[in-house]
C-alpha cells in the first residue's frame, strides 16, 4: 500500500493495465510531488511510459517486483534523478525488446544519477537495457546503491564516474552483465577522481563483457566480501588499472579484501583472475596522474580450475613498494602469482578465513 505521504500515479491517470501509455501521468504526479513534498507510489500493474521519466528531489517507490515500468522505447527508458534527498525503491524497470547495437548514451540507460546527493537506489530489479544499468554524472554524491537485481544490461551494470564520491553499493546481485559489473572510472577530461566508494557484499555472474568490480582511475575504495565469478569474456574479475586507451587517472588507495574470485581471465589477453596493471602513456602526461599506489589485496579467495594466472600485477607505473599482496588463498591458477613491479610486499596464505561470506538476511 502507498505510504500516508504518498501520491498514486493513478490518480493522475495512470491505467497501468500494460497497454495504455502512462508518461503523462507518471509526469503530473512527480509534478505535483515535488511541489506538496510527497512521494509518489507506482502500484503493482504493468505502467508503461515512452519518455525520459525526470526525478528531481522526489522519492519514487512502489510495492515491489509487482510494480512495473516498462519503457516502450529502449532509447528512452532512463530514470533521471537530480537533486538532494531522490529515491528509486521497489520497483521492477523492463522495456519492450532491443536487438539494436550497446548504446552509450544516458538516455538508454536505466537510472542516470546527474549530480544528485543523498540519494537511494534500493530494491530495484532491472532486467535490461539499451546501454548501462545505474550510472553517475556530475559530481553525484553521498548516496545508496543497494539490495538492487541487474541483468542483461548492454554497458555497465553500476558505473560511477564524473567525480562521484562517497557511495556505498551493497548486496546488489548481477548477472550476465555486458561490460562491468561494478565500475568505479575516473578520465581524466573530467579533471577529478571517483573517490571514498565502498562495494560490499555484492554477487556478480557471468560477465558477457568486461569485469566483475573494476577501479580504473579512482582513490579511497573499498571492495570488501564480495563474490565475482565466471568471467565469460576472459576478462580479470577485478581489474584495478590506469588505461591509456580511455585517458584515465591511475589509482591510489586500494583495498580488495576477503573477496572470492573464481574463473577468470584468459591467456589470450593476459588478464588474471585478480590484474593490477598500468598502459603506456604519451610522455606529455604527468607520471604522477597515471601511478598505481597505495593497494592492498587481502585475505582474498582466488580460484582457477581453467589453470590461468591467480593474480598478476605489472607496469611501468606501478609503485612496487606500496602494493600489499597479504594472505590469499590461490587454487588452481598456474602460476599463482606474476608480479613485476619490485618491492611488492608479498606474504604467502597459510591459514584463517578467506573470501565471501554471505551475509545474513
Amino acid at each position: 500500500a502507498p505510504e500516508p505521504n504518498a501520491v498514486n500515479i493513478k490518480d493522475f491517470g495512470a491505467k497501468c493495465d500494460g497497454e495504455s501509455n502512462d508518461s503523462a501521468a507518471i509526469k503530473s504526479a512527480i509534478a505535483s510531488a515535488r511541489i506538496s513534498g510527497l512521494s509518489v507510489f507506482v502500484p503493482p500493474g504493468i505502467c508503461l511510459y515512452g519518455e525520459v521519466i525526470e526525478l528531481h528531489s522526489v522519492k519514487l517507490y512502489g510495492a515491489g517486483e509487482t510494480s512495473v515500468l516498462r519503457a516502450l522505447n529502449p532509447l528512452q527508458e532512463a530514470i533521471f534523478v537530480r537533486g538532494d534527498g531522490a529515491q528509486v525503491r521497489r520497483l521492477k524497470l523492463t522495456s519492450v525488446p532491443y536487438s539494436g547495437e550497446r548504446r552509450h548514451d544516458w538516455h538508454s540507460s536505466r537510472i542516470v544519477l546527474f549530480g544528485a546527493v543523498n540519494f537511494l537506489i534500493d530494491s530495484v530489479s532491472i532486467d535490461g537495457s539499451a546501454a548501462g544499468g545505474i550510472v553517475t554524472a556530475q559530481s553525484a554524491g553521498h548516496g545508496e546503491i543497494k539490495n538492487n537485481r541487474i541483468k542483461d544490461t548492454r554497458s555497465d551494470s553500476i558505473h560511477m564516474t564524473d567525480n562521484a564520491s562517497y557511495i556505498t553499493v551493497s548486496n546488489n546481485h548481477i548477472e550476465n552483465s555486458g561490460d562491468d559489473g561494478i565500475a568505479v572510472v575516473s578520465y581524466r577530461e573530467n579533471r577529478g577522481l571517483v573517490h571514498h566508494i565502498t562495494a560490499r557484499n555484492n554477487v556478480i555472474l557471468n560477465n558477457r563483457w568486461g569485469r566483475q568490480m573494476s577501479v580504473v582511475g579512482g582513490r579511497d575504495i573499498l571492495y570488501e566480501n564480495n563474490y565475482l565469478s565466471n568471467n565469460l569474456g576472459g576478462a580479470a574479475c577485478l581489474y584495478i588499472a590506469q588505461e591509456s586507451s580511455y585517458a584515465t587517472y591511475g589509482v591510489h588507495n586500494v583495498t580488495a579484501r576477503y573477496n572470492t574470485v573464481a574463473s577468470c581471465g584468459s591467456q589470450a589477453n593476459g588478464h588474471s583472475a585478480v590484474f593490477v596493471v598500468t598502459s603506456a602513456e604519451a610522455p606529455t602526461v604527468d607520471p604522477a596522474d597515471i601511478a598505481i599506489a597505495n593497494i592492498s589485496l587481502v585475505r582474498n579467495d582466488v580460484r582457477q580450475p581453467n589453470g590461468l594466472t591467480g593474480i598478476r600485477i605489472i607496469g611501468d607505473r606501478v609503485v612496487g613498494a606500496t602494493i600489499t599482496v597479504d594472505s590469499n588463498r590461490v587454487q588452481g591458477a598456474s602460476p599463482a602469482t606474476d608480479i613485476v613491479p619490485e618491492g611488492v610486499n608479498l606474504i604467502p596464505y597459510s591459514t584463517g578465513a578467506v573470501g565471501y561470506v554471505e551475509p545474513p538476511k
